[in-house]
């Protein structure tokens, strides 16, 4: 028997922070990943994070559910 496919993310609405030189949306799946998009002057790049912790730069992680810790 095959392996499910992973779960994609489904992105909530942009929020833009202009003065911060990005953007944000977060998956709506409840995995915790936020997904920002860093524009500085003509570079522009993606990185993932899931709280205070930077996870991956351009490569998306998984879409897994988060586990609360005991």
């Amino acid at each position: 028997m095959r392996d499910a496919k992973p779960r994609r993310h489904k992105w909530a609405a942009k929020v833009e922070f202009p003065f911060a030189h990005k953007s944000e949306r977060e998956c709506l799946n409840g995995c915790g990943i936020v997904k920002v998009t860093r524009h500085e002057d003509r570079s522009h790049w993606v990185e993932y994070w899931r709280g205070l912790e930077k996870i991956s730069v351009d490569k998306t992680p998984v879409c897994e559910p988060v586990k609360a810790d005991a």
